[in-house]
């Protein structure tokens, strides 16, 4: 089986004198005009290639920038990717730089020190800064199972701060004994088989008040208000990033502990696919679902679990116990009811989606184990003999079928 590699970055705040803050501006500078300089290039000769781009720029990156080889390669380095990246996505625009975006470094230009300090290299000179470290960043730099890599320096609100990223070989997944079935929508971030919710008020309550504190700045639209606006967005964004790391830690640990793979939706393209009502653009436009199914496959891959894609079709339609599919199976948005009259059987709605995704996974994969699939026949066999006998007319419910 091929082992796959994770990546983290760690985000370390930088201390620095007024001199070392300079001589760093001044490097940022010099770095992105050669990384717009390397990108027109590129663009103009539709060149992609780190080694083919870097026979046509390194020479003038040096002499015209006043870049060290290092730096020039790291220059050449990020405008090939960001070409490259806007040529897949259809831009038909040439990416450029600003004076202040970030400043890739790799081994030769940087280099962590003891007692918590770093040498950055810059056109003057190497300087020393102190990196201001929390418990969460001591923790992760400290800890020797993942091996340090490049590092990216970052300018926000005139402060720098040390991006740096880390790899680690991630864990053979572990054989799993059944399914976890995940749901993920609006009204509630995820729903799994085992009837537990992560409900998504929190999250519409603080999008609801951002937007209408982004109304009100909008129409002021003074040089206040717009940075009012920035920051109002850096901190919903956190926010809804902070909400999407619990959920996702919270499955990837429960199934964990259960030995199960976690089974998911295949939602990509669903805006382009799926039309609303106009007042329901704006929550569905807003709708992070990519976020958090990222954060569980990249948690799931690092703890070892196995994770399952299947096709969402009808999930919230389908009655997992006789099969019924129909759209009045769900009368809204919160209840499922199967109208099969030989069945009759209700759930929540988001629940009995989860439990469809999970019997989905079971039937397209040769990953559920046996106690598992037994006990799928055994319940399917018990409906057989409630319908060959009549009972099932008064049956108003069963239990959850197995994740």
């Amino acid at each position: 089986m091929i082992r796959t590699l994770s990546t983290r970055t760690v985000c370390c705040k930088l201390a620095l004198g007024p001199e070392e803050t300079i001589a760093l501006q001044a490097t940022a500078r010099q770095f992105n005009a050669a990384a717009t300089y390397c990108a027109a290039v590129a663009w103009r000769e539709r060149v992609t290639n780190k080694n083919k781009l870097h026979h046509i720029v390194y020479g003038p990156t040096r002499v015209n920038y006043g870049l060290g080889a290092q730096l020039a390669c790291c220059a050449r380095d990020k405008a090939a990717e960001a070409v490259r990246t806007a040529r897949t996505n259809g831009y038909e625009t040439c990416p450029t730089f600003r004076p202040d975006s970030s400043v890739r470094l790799d081994v030769h230009t940087y280099r962590l020190m003891s007692l918590d300090r770093v040498s950055l290299y810059t056109l003057s000179g190497r300087v020393i800064g102190q990196l201001v470290l929390g418990a969460f960043q001591r923790r992760c730099l400290y800890d020797t199972s993942w091996k340090i890599g490049g590092a990216d320096l970052v300018q926000r609100d005139g402060t720098f701060y040390l991006h740096v990223t880390q790899t680690k070989a991630d864990p053979a997944p572990q054989e799993p004994t059944g399914f976890i079935g995940v749901d993920i929508g609006i009204v509630n971030v995820a729903a799994d088989n085992d009837g537990e919710t992560y409900s998504g008020a929190k999250v519409q309550a603080v999008r609801e008040r951002r937007h209408k504190q982004r109304q009100a700045l909008q129409q002021a639209n003074t040089r206040r208000a717009r940075w009012r606006l920035r920051k109002n967005a850096r901190r919903e964004a956190r926010f809804q990033r902070d909400v999407n790391h619990q959920i996702s830690k919270a499955l990837v640990h429960k199934a964990r502990t259960s030995r199960k793979a976690l089974a998911l939706e295949e939602l990509s393209g669903i805006r382009a696919r799926v039309t609303v009502r106009r007042e329901q653009r704006r929550a569905r436009h807003s709708w992070a679902f990519r976020q958090l199914r990222s954060f569980i496959t990249y948690k799931a891959r690092q703890a070892g679990v196995l994770v399952v894609v299947v096709d969402p079709r009808n999930t919230s339609r389908t009655c997992p116990v006789c099969g019924h599919c129909e759209k009045a199976n769900r009368p809204d948005q919160a209840h499922f009811h199967c109208q099969n009259p030989l069945c009759g059987h209700t759930a929540a709605a988001d629940t009995n989606a989860a439990v469809n995704i999970a019997l989905r996974a079971a039937r397209q994969t040769a990953y559920c184990a046996a106690p598992a699939m037994q006990e799928e026949q055994a319940q399917a066999q018990q409906v057989q003999r409630w319908v060959s006998d009549g009972s099932a007319l008064f049956f108003r419910g069963l239990p959850s079928p197995p994740g």
